[in-house]
């Protein structure tokens, strides 16, 4: 659904989010080619789990006015692995995005064309390189992630962009051959990541700030994103 204009990007979610470097936020340009005054708010914790999301949304609410309440939105957002970390049952963990997405878009305030949710699935990070289990269950759960948002009654699913990261930071030898995903073939690259090999670097926001930029500007247009 094309936004005339965006406000703001509030970004909320796990330490995927909240390390996200004020510097690699996107540059967005409308199509005049003149650039947005869009102001970026980042309210993201380290360690949270999907249900955390909905009272980040609420603390966002209470701390806003009516004005910035009805603000024209995008929402970033990434959650999901601490979930899988803490061995949440995928069925759970469906259910609590469910949830997330019910007070993002149910809410009796929200006006259609006012918000939008971009949203990074789990990622195959090197840590998980011969962990196999942790793989298969990342795997199921971008796959629940994907079914929840199927199920969203339209006009609200035209809302949402899902950004499937499972192979996304994969070596590109390995990211495109079968077996690549159920197999465990494919091999994250450690140029994208920290040497925590959990966290992306700038190599890596950079890669998730093009692909915002492009998101929004398909909404800025009306486009299919």
């Amino acid at each position: 659904m094309m936004m005339k204009l965006v406000d703001r990007i509030v970004f909320l979610g796990d330490s995927d989010i909240s390390r996200w470097p004020s510097s690699f936020y996107p540059s967005i340009q409308e199509a005049t080619g003149k650039d947005c005054d869009i102001r970026c708010v980042n309210i993201a914790k380290g360690g949270a789990v999907i249900s955390d999301m909905q009272h980040q949304l609420k603390t966002l609410r209470d701390d806003g006015s009516e004005e910035e309440d009805e603000a024209n939105t995008v929402f970033v957002a990434c959650a999901g692995e601490n979930d899988i970390s803490s061995v949440q049952p995928i069925d759970k963990i469906q259910k609590a995005f469910a949830s997330f997405l019910e007070e993002l878009f149910g809410s009796k305030r929200t006006h259609l064309q006012s918000k939008h949710l971009i949203f990074f699935g789990p990622k195959f990070e090197p840590w998980l390189t011969e962990d196999f289990a942790s793989r298969k269950q990342y795997t199921k759960l971008s796959n629940a992630l994907q079914r929840t948002i199927r199920k969203i009654q339209e006009p609200y699913k035209e809302n949402i962009v899902y950004v499937d990261c499972l192979t996304m930071f994969c070596t590109a030898e390995t990211k495109a051959v079968p077996g690549a995903v159920h197999g465990g073939r494919a091999v994250p690259d450690c140029s994208y990541f920290d040497s925590d090999e959990l966290h992306l670097n700038n190599e890596g926001y950079n890669v998730w700030r093009v692909i915002v930029k492009e998101k929004i500007e398909g909404i800025l247009c009306g486009k299919d994103c």
